[in-house]
């Protein structure tokens, strides 16, 4: 697992989610960036993985409400920091227990450009409901695989893929004979071909443009990502308490920090 190290960036860039004991130390295995060049153009993707179980309430309403102005705190963040986006767009995987839910387990959005595209990433978000689900873990682990299969951009002259993870249960190892017939195609048999797929240099991730922010408690499947994957930031939640502990400005901070 990656060394702890002090999270990048405490100041909230909107509203926060419901106060809550000091969260624990994020763990990282990212190397520190150096200073953003001025000037350069970014074309940044972000896929957010959200588990929609019964218990995420809190979070799933801090999105909501943050939903119409997301782009514009993401753009001040980057902006503070010296980056320039040209190109912004967010899609969303709604996930919880195929074996509990079915085929009610997932949700896909398609890639929405911000801002134009605002109000359909909004309308998306705030008609997810948080039920179901089952007892843990949850399917997060087919989640992020489909994270990974996006259809990601090729513009820009420095591309971002940022998969970002909010859940509050431990991940389901992944099991084909769980999944619907028309996804098993797009999800790894196990881990170790899920951890290849994030490593191919050839596959559809760039080596350096991959970012995956994990709001997860430590638990199997997450804890698995952070002490292995690169490029990854993992920020460990209460289990259970639906990341009512997470800050609205921390996750901003967050993906502006992974840019």
């Amino acid at each position: 697992m990656g060394s702890p190290v002090s999270a990048e960036g405490d100041s909230a860039a909107g509203e926060s989610a419901v106060a809550a004991p000091a969260p624990v130390a994020e763990q990282s295995s990212l190397a520190a960036p150096p200073p953003a060049p001025r000037g350069l153009s970014y074309a940044v993707d972000i896929v957010f993985c959200i588990d929609v179980t019964g218990s995420m309430t809190p979070i799933l309403d801090a999105v909501k409400a943050n939903a119409l102005r997301f782009y514009d705190d993401v753009q001040h963040n980057l902006t503070a920091k010296g980056k320039n986006v040209d190109e912004l767009r967010v899609r969303v995987i709604a996930f919880r227990d195929f074996v509990a839910d079915g085929e009610a387990a997932l949700q896909e959005s398609p890639f929405f450009r911000l801002p134009a595209e605002q109000g359909g990433f909004s309308d998306f978000v705030n008609g997810l409901i948080a039920q179901g689900g089952g007892d843990a873990p949850e399917s997060g682990l087919e989640a992020v695989a489909l994270a990974v299969n996006s259809p990601w951009t090729n513009r820009g002259d420095r591309r971002r893929q940022v998969v970002v993870v909010w859940t509050d249960q431990p991940a389901h190892p992944l099991d084909p004979t769980t999944l619907p017939a028309e996804l098993r195609g797009r999800v790894p048999a196990d881990f170790s071909a899920l951890t290849d797929l994030w490593e191919d240099a050839q596959g559809p991730l760039g080596s350096s443009s991959k970012r995956l922010i994990l709001f997860a408690p430590d638990g199997p499947g997450w804890s698995d990502i952070s002490g292995v994957w690169e490029n990854v930031v993992h920020h460990p939640s209460q289990a259970g308490g639906g990341l009512s502990e997470v800050d609205y400005g921390t996750i901003v901070d967050s993906i502006g920090n992974s840019v």
